[in-house]
């Protein structure tokens, strides 16, 4: 891999860059503008967004994630990758891989996140100048040799008309589950309240369902969870919360109040802002035959269950290189054109 030396050298000091104690006035500034553009993106999120990301580009994780390709003597194409918005940075390791394939990007990024990308772009160029003109910035994407697009169902259908004879990786909505089985110790539920609650619940691996097993003791996760939700002020945020509220106590179903959140009896995995549904299990084997038919709306499983599909409480929100959206190995994709 000495060819990528350089890029693995430009995204490790922008690690470094994003590790630093004391974040520098023009990160600061940038951070205020972002959310002054989207109420959502509160300055303590993007932060942690940011530094996400700064704790996973490290050296040996990079090497790591790119050992198993082949990288040499590959036709440079024109990829274009239209970014979702739905949290801080979500379209950074889309941007990643289009760079270490050595093709150029045409990106459009989201009206509810249009700073952060480009500023760590500028930051790579500084590292590394060569990487300059690697990635171009528009409102619109005209000409493309191939596709990867992330955004809600209705955008990503759109796309697939425009660019349907396009090479793609397009990625529509998806929410994660969370497993419990009533063993979860109070810090496991913590971390638990994490995947929930990080970034309002916005992400595709923000938990939106648990399941729990018959007569699960709701209230020890209730009172974490009031305690959790306890530092909620956004308005937007609260106004979601009243009016899920108001509703379920008007169609009078199965509900639980936890602080500023609405657990609802459902048997859907999508669920609202400032809710989250759950569903009783009678066993193991039923509820994973019931899972694995609903694997293409579930981006992530949260729990303490064995195996490699499973991630740790807490983790939600912390995933590897090696952890591609849809399960898509967007790097072999882009070694494939």
């Amino acid at each position: 891999m000495k060819h990528l030396d350089k890029k693995i050298r430009a995204f490790v000091k922008l690690g470094k860059y994003l590790r630093r104690d004391n974040i520098d006035f023009e990160l600061s500034e940038l951070i205020v503008k972002t959310e002054n553009n989207n109420k959502w993106f509160i300055f303590k999120n993007t932060l942690k967004a940011l530094r996400i990301w700064g704790d996973t580009l490290r050296k040996e994780n990079i090497l790591e994630w790119l050992s198993k390709y082949d990288f040499e003597n590959k036709d440079v194409k024109i990829i274009g990758v239209i970014m979702a918005g739905n949290i801080p940075l979500v379209g950074f390791h889309d941007l990643m891989c289009v760079i270490f394939t050595n093709h150029i990007a045409i990106v459009k990024t989201s009206s509810s996140d249009p700073f952060l990308i480009p500023f760590l772009y500028m930051k790579l160029t500084e590292f590394e100048p060569h990487l300059e003109k690697k990635v171009i910035f528009k409102e619109k994407i005209d000409f493309a040799d191939a596709i990867i697009a992330t955004g809600n169902n209705l955008t990503i259908n759109n796309i697939r008309l425009k660019f349907n004879s396009h090479p793609a990786i397009l990625r529509g909505s998806r929410n994660s589950i969370g497993i419990l089985d009533g063993s979860e110790s109070l810090k496991e539920l913590k971390l638990l309240s994490n995947d929930i609650f990080d970034y309002f619940g916005f992400g595709c691996r923000s938990i939106t369902k648990i399941y729990v097993p018959n007569n699960y003791n709701f209230s020890p996760l209730i009172e974490i969870l009031r305690e959790k939700s306890k530092s909620i002020s956004l308005n937007e945020y609260i106004n979601n919360f009243k009016k899920n509220k108001a509703i379920n106590k008007i169609i009078k179903s199965n509900f639980h109040i936890a602080g500023k959140l609405v657990l609802i009896e459902d048997k859907s995995i999508h669920a609202d802002i400032s809710t989250i549904n759950y569903e009783f299990y009678d066993n193991k084997k039923t509820l994973f035959k019931e899972i694995n038919s609903n694997l293409s709306r579930i981006q992530c499983l949260i729990g303490n269950m064995d195996g490699d599909s499973f991630v740790k409480f807490g983790q939600a929100q912390k995933p590897k290189l090696v952890n591609y959206a849809d399960n898509i190995d967007t790097i072999q994709f882009l070694l494939s054109l």
